[in-house]
């Protein structure tokens, strides 16, 4: 009986003794996972982007820090901010910077739509760039270009710029030089490099119906009034007439107009003299100098300055030039291109012909048609002065004769910003009517 007591209080003793032998121990008398596994590590998860566009860069201004781009399907723009986080890539993945994205760029971004923040940016591996390009031709009217010798379609919602300025297709001009992308034949962006400026003559009268040239590459017929577009760059201005001559160095700035006084060159009566040897192919070929029949079995000698010559021949394409003479001989070398069997002896003459400064080089005319009777009518904007290929036509609204061929016309006021356009004009028998938008104050 006395055994049976003392069993329960036995264990309860070894149950107390457990216990004290885990608390002099340190131990807990459950189980517990090491200390570590109950501290949480922070991480930073970056949101992502909310937005997705491919589009061309308009502007990027690193100052502060901001990115102008067009977006190709709603023919808009749009600019987000940039920071030290957004990446940037070029083509090939390489990382840069802001500094050197290009004008023009196409890329593809994704950024966060209410606070305009630029996430990452890459410019596009599968477009095609071109660059510096000088040989072009663009139709405005039917959107399509040609690059050398691919022909290319102008997207309708093509990006065209200059200076950070959106321009239309028909703002471009033969002189400027340009960057092109393209992607399967199709032009998505256009970019003004190397734009045109203008060139306007005042106190000409002693040089009217001479001529004027512009660097090497525009020579025109002197006006009354001229307003000349040129490729922005430092030229050599000359200026001739019967052996009167003068020339200045001018600078030529893109969409801004150069003014030069040619009054205040010096007129001498004394005439000086070159001497041209003309050999010509086919023998037969009749050449005229400024308008006027001239034999040249022997060499031809001529007043110093700006001369047009035209060479025809039955059978042959009729050749057009304007060639420069110095005081000393030179050789100049023609051969005339067959015609296909065409009669060229009435074919018009090309005031707009190719200048020759060299003349070892030649080229042919452009022939143009009238459409009689029909005219080209400009609308707007009004009150400003319309030239037509550098010549003054009169004050918007105003008109001048149709004809087929390509022009530039040019919109000019003062206190604004001078303007041009190149039009095609068809053979159509109609009058045909454009309005172009406001000029810009300067």
């Amino acid at each position: 009986m006395k055994n049976e007591r003392k069993t329960p209080f036995l264990w309860i003793l070894f149950l107390c003794s457990l216990f004290l032998t885990g608390c002099a121990n340190g131990q807990p008398t459950e189980t517990a996972s090491p200390q570590e596994d109950y501290s949480v590590q922070s991480t930073y998860i970056e949101p992502m982007a909310d937005s997705y566009d491919e589009s061309l860069i308009v502007h990027v201004d690193t100052e502060e820090s901001a990115i102008q781009f067009y977006n190709l399907e709603m023919c808009r723009t749009y600019t987000l901010q940039y920071s030290t986080s957004t990446g940037m890539k070029n083509r090939y993945g390489d990382e840069l910077v802001a500094g050197q994205l290009e004008c023009g760029d196409m890329v593809r971004i994704t950024f966060f739509k209410d606070s305009k923040q630029l996430k990452s940016l890459q410019i596009l591996s599968d477009v095609d760039v071109s660059t510096n390009v000088t040989d072009f031709e663009i139709n405005s009217v039917a959107r399509t270009m040609t690059l050398g010798a691919d022909s290319y379609k102008v997207s309708k919602n093509a990006m065209v710029l200059s200076k950070g300025n959106l321009l239309e297709l028909n703002e471009i001009h033969s002189s400027d030089t340009l960057k092109v992308v393209s992607k399967d034949h199709e032009i998505l962006g256009i970019t003004v490099e190397n734009g045109h400026g203008y060139v306007r003559l005042s106190g000409q009268d002693s040089f009217i119906d001479g001529f004027v040239e512009i660097g090497q590459a525009i020579i025109k017929k002197v006006t009354p009034e001229m307003l000349l577009v040129a490729p922005e760059g430092d030229y050599t201005l000359y200026i001739s007439k019967n052996g009167l001559f003068g020339s200045e160095e001018i600078t030529v700035k893109a969409g801004e107009e150069t003014l030069v006084d040619v009054s205040k060159f010096e007129v001498t009566d004394e005439k000086k003299m070159g001497k041209i040897i003309f050999t010509i192919s086919p023998s037969k070929a009749e050449l005229y100098i400024d308008q006027e029949k001239t034999e040249y079995d022997e060499p031809v000698e001529m007043t110093c300055g700006i001369h047009q010559i035209r060479v025809k021949a039955n059978g042959y394409k009729t050749l057009t030039q304007y060639i420069k003479v110095g005081q000393a001989t030179a050789n100049l070398n023609i051969e005339l291109e067959e015609s296909d069997g065409k009669d060229d002896e009435e074919e018009e003459e090309n005031e707009n012909a190719s200048p020759v400064t060299d003349p070892s080089v030649s080229s042919n005319t452009i022939e143009v048609s009238e459409a009689d009777g029909y005219r080209v009518y400009i609308d707007a904007p009004v009150s400003a002065e319309l030239y037509v290929d550098g010549n003054y036509v009169g004050i918007i609204p105003t008109n001048f004769a149709k004809k087929e061929g390509t022009y530039v016309v040019s919109l000019r006021r003062d206190g604004y910003q001078t303007r041009s356009y190149t039009l095609q004009i068809d053979t159509s028998e109609k009058d045909v009517r454009y309005s172009f938008s406001d000029l810009t104050p300067k």
